[in-house]
């Protein structure tokens, strides 16, 4: 099924839910205002001012979560973008590498050699991204069409990828091995099979790879 036909029938249904909503909540509030009218009070319950205080703190409070949650959010962006946590904030990185997200794989692109990786993400064709152990990597995450997420769950390690932006993500690999990544943000028909490697090797492997033009190490 074609990607628009999906989020065309994704936004009917959520029409379709919303306009219900819409129309349940006017109804009750429609009923409430005849009963209240029928009644004919002669006076409030209550008066306006003796809820000041209660109406003010519940103001306050919803601003300082407001505030709190805003402020979470703005650390932890910063922190992603210079490496805090990740090992990765007070060192030049070793290797700056392009990532483009796409439906519904990745492409990779280094920054210091004309090297590019690339898959499928069908019949466990996805690309693997090498990188020097130990040492500081940048990834520079775009999106060719609409937002993806890199997501590198063994690290904890995730961010979003738009069209028209470049976001960045650095950190260290400790150890050589092999992780497998994961698009996290759902993207479509096929979102569940837009995965890719990283696959960590020593510093000296890692520049043969570069000097070979992306042969395998």
């Amino acid at each position: 099924m074609p990607f628009s036909t999906v989020f065309d029938q994704l936004f009917t249904v959520w029409a379709a839910i919303a306009g219900g909503v819409f129309v349940l909540v006017t109804g009750i509030v429609l009923v409430a205002v005849l009963i209240n009218r029928a009644k004919r009070r002669r006076k409030l319950p209550f008066r306006a001012s003796e809820n000041k205080p209660v109406e003010l703190g519940y103001v306050v409070v919803l601003a300082g979560i407001v505030a709190a949650l805003f402020y979470g959010s703005y650390q932890a962006n910063s922190a992603l973008n210079h490496g805090k946590g990740l090992a990765a904030e007070t060192t030049t990185p070793a290797a700056r590498i392009d990532v483009t997200a796409y439906r519904w794989c990745w492409d990779f692109a280094y920054q210091s050699a004309p090297v590019t990786v690339t898959g499928t993400c069908t019949t466990n064709d996805f690309p693997t991204v090498v990188v020097p152990a130990g040492q500081p990597v940048e990834f520079n995450l775009t999106s060719r069409d609409v937002v993806h997420a890199f997501w590198l769950p063994d690290f904890a390690a995730k961010r979003d990828a738009y069209p028209d932006h470049v976001n960045t993500l650095r950190m260290v690999f400790p150890e050589e091995g092999r992780w497998r990544g994961r698009c996290s943000e759902y993207c479509g028909t096929h979102h569940v099979t837009m995965d890719f490697y990283v696959r960590a090797v020593s510093p000296a492997e890692y520049q043969q790879y570069l000097d070979s033009g992306g042969a395998a190490v």
